[in-house]
């Protein structure tokens, strides 16, 4: 499985998407080259952002994540500054205490080593998503993302996204959003580029 970030360009990859499927095809030429740069962030901030990001606006989880970092000197903090913390300076920061404590367990796993990043690369996709999903308030969806924007995994498809449920349905034209058993059908047609036919689906429904 070969990272992203190794990856010059994507234009075999593209061109494969363009080939097995004409509609999609017709909105990446319509949006030209993929800009996707996993990596950006290490893998603890990646994932405190992805909790502080849950079940909010962009806004709103700009704004708390923006107090959050600002508790460390703007930046995000090591997981033995975050163990560190009163939940009272959090709480104070916005943030729930559901995030709370999932903030501390991932800051727990990453501190005593249950949790080790070194170690991901190393495995399949599957296998990572049951290693993350051990961390509380880390669910499949948010595995995935870690997986797509921080590995830089090809072959990622979160079907059970709202927004690519919903471009599936615009480009596809479908009446109401689709099934199950239909995302599955066009993800496998994107294989194994699934994550870069998900980036274009995404910039459809921005």
């Amino acid at each position: 499985m070969r990272p992203l970030t190794l990856i010059v360009n994507y234009q075999r990859e593209i061109q494969h998407l363009k080939q097995v499927d004409a509609k999609l095809g017709e909105w990446i030429e319509r949006l030209g080259p993929c800009t996707l740069k996993p990596g950006a962030s290490a893998p603890f901030a990646a994932l405190c952002a992805s909790i502080l990001y849950q079940q909010l606006s962009g806004k709103a989880a700009a704004t708390i994540t923006a107090r959050f970092k600002a508790l460390y000197g703007g930046s995000f903090p090591s997981p033995a500054a975050l163990l560190d913390t009163k939940d009272e300076a959090l709480r104070g920061a916005g943030i729930s205490r559901s995030k709370l404590l999932a903030l501390k367990d991932l800051a727990q796993k990453s501190h005593d080593g249950s949790l080790n990043f070194k170690a991901l690369p190393a495995l399949d996709d599957e296998a990572i998503i049951d290693h993350l999903t051990r961390v509380r308030g880390i669910g499949r969806w948010t595995a995935q993302m870690f997986l797509m924007f921080t590995l830089g995994r090809l072959d990622v498809f979160p079907s059970a996204d709202l927004g690519i449920q919903k471009a599936v349905q615009q480009l596809y034209g479908y009446k109401k959003l689709p099934a199950p058993r239909t995302m599955n059908r066009h993800g496998n047609r994107w294989k194994p580029y699934r994550t870069l036919a998900s980036w274009y689906l995404w910039k459809l429904v921005d």
